[in-house]
């Protein structure tokens, strides 16, 4: 039970930071989809790296208790599955955006499709990164001890 406490207390804190690296990330996908007209895949693409770099810096010390600047090896390796990750969820955006627009009196909604799709598809990124950040960061305990 205790373990369970333990994971959950570490997702929740995971996911408010997670929430501040979303809108990090939703402002910035808003002023490329929006303001500069730029493609929701493409928008997404960059606006996401903004989110997910705040996440890694911000949870590494604050949730998992891993000093940031040990670890840059593993940055290159986040940054990796994040690509693979915004891909996936970048055209998975795309597909429902497509979807939503099809769908009659969604398409004139004052958010777009596109911020509307993002909404939907988060909470499902938001669980994979979660899984993903826990699992390097076991990885980094286990580095981390293998040299002591």
């Amino acid at each position: 039970m205790d373990r369970l406490r333990s994971l959950i207390r570490l997702f929740l804190g995971f996911a408010l930071l997670s929430g501040v690296g979303w809108l990090c990330d939703m402002l910035t996908f808003v002023l490329l989809d929006r303001v500069f007209g730029v493609p929701v895949f493409v928008a997404n693409m960059v606006s996401s790296y903004v989110g997910v770099t705040f996440v890694w810096f911000a949870s590494l010390k604050a949730v998992f208790s891993q000093q940031s600047s040990h670890h840059s090896g593993f940055l290159l390796i986040y940054w990796g599955f994040q690509f693979c990750s915004i891909l996936l969820y970048s055209q998975l955006m795309h597909f429902t955006a497509n979807t939503l627009h099809a769908w009659p009196g969604i398409a004139p909604l004052a958010v777009g499709v596109g911020i509307l799709a993002k909404i939907i598809i988060t909470p499902f990124n938001l669980v994979t990164n979660f899984l993903f950040m826990k699992l390097l960061v076991r990885f980094m305990d286990k580095k981390k001890h293998a040299y002591v």
